[in-house]
């Protein structure tokens, strides 16, 4: 009977040891799953999300949310809502600043601080894709842009996220309606952004400094994102106007397309800027070779207008091609004409 009651009680000890083992081991996976779930983001992909008291568009609105806010997940809504042609959960958010209330889904994208990078760049990509952007929303891409290439540290990831941005106030800056330059929200933006950006009289326009694009080419010039920066800065318009100004007009070439040719003789838009420049030296051409000519190089200018051919020369000869060879020989009519 001893024997008995000392294998029970062992029996039960065993037990009891089990399952404290079995409940320590998944207790900490619990703890872990928990925490997991209480620290879900999500990040804004649109502008002005509105922030609403309960999940429905007609429940009143705490909130506005600009583009790339990360908030955090509380709850999820138990059924998806339609929302004009989006369907998707609404999820129940703390916002920065203490805001609480429900988001809809579409509005926002799960987030992960450790795929930042990636999320940033789609988030950008996505923006710029749309031909439908307001100046409000261009606008927030900048600002979002702003705040994202302080917080990214790859190299490649940063270089896609700085030349966004200046894509961004670019297409900010060309949907500035002309006649409202001088009035708010326009005149604000455009003060905001002096340092990055030139007006150009003869056309009533804001540009992005071009070089800020040559900049940002020359220090990513050795990832593939330098040729795309090196060909929209050469598409970047220069203030001022040339009108008839034949040593103005060559050097404009040169420090645009030409400087394009010079960097990437074989690049993507390598045929795009060589055709833009055969363009340009016919219309010359052309002219002297008309009864009116318009072009002409006063004895001042001549030591600069035989620079920027030399310039030119260099910049067309390495693109080694039938189409280099037919601008190169417009350059020298040019040339001899004007000698």
């Amino acid at each position: 009977m001893k024997t008995f009651l000392r294998a029970a009680a062992l029996a039960t000890l065993f037990a009891a040891s089990t399952l404290f083992i079995l409940f320590a081991a998944h207790a900490p996976r619990a703890s872990a799953q928990d925490a997991n779930q209480s620290a879900r983001q999500r990040i804004t992909v649109a502008s002005g999300a509105r922030v609403r008291e309960r999940p429905d568009t007609g429940a009143g609105e705490l909130a506005r949310l600009q583009l790339g806010v990360v908030v955090d997940e509380l709850e999820r809504s138990p059924e998806k809502s339609k929302v004009g042609a989006a369907e998707d959960y609404w999820y129940q958010v703390s916002a920065p600043g203490g805001v609480k209330g429900w988001v809809f889904g579409s509005l926002t994208a799960p987030f992960d601080s450790s795929r930042r990078e990636e999320i940033y760049r789609r988030i950008a990509d996505e923006r710029l894709a749309s031909s439908a952007a307001t100046f409000a929303e261009l606008a927030d891409l900048v600002r979002f842009l702003d705040r994202a290439t302080k917080e990214v540290t790859q190299r490649d990831a940063l270089a896609e996220l700085e030349f966004a941005r200046l894509q961004a106030l670019a297409r900010s800056l060309s949907v500035i309606p002309f006649e409202q330059h001088e009035t708010s929200p326009y005149k604000d933006w455009t003060t905001e952004r002096a340092d990055e950006i030139v007006y150009n009289e003869p056309s009533g326009q804001w540009y992005v400094r071009a070089e800020l694009l040559w900049n940002l080419q020359k220090k990513y010039g050795d990832l593939p994102v330098g040729e795309r920066i090196g060909w929209v800065a050469a598409q970047t318009p220069l203030p001022g106007e040339c009108e008839g100004d034949l040593a103005c007009t060559l050097f404009y070439e040169s420090a645009t397309n030409g400087q394009y040719l010079k960097l990437y003789p074989h690049g993507a838009h390598a045929e795009n800027a060589l055709n833009l420049l055969g363009e340009t030296f016919d219309a010359v051409v052309k002219d002297f070779q008309g009864d009116n000519p318009v072009y002409q190089i006063t004895p001042d200018e001549r030591a600069d207008f035989k620079k920027t051919l030399a310039t030119l020369r260099a910049q067309l000869t390495p693109a080694a091609s039938a189409q280099s060879a037919r601008v190169l020989k417009q350059l020298g009519e040019i040339e001899q004409h004007f000698h």
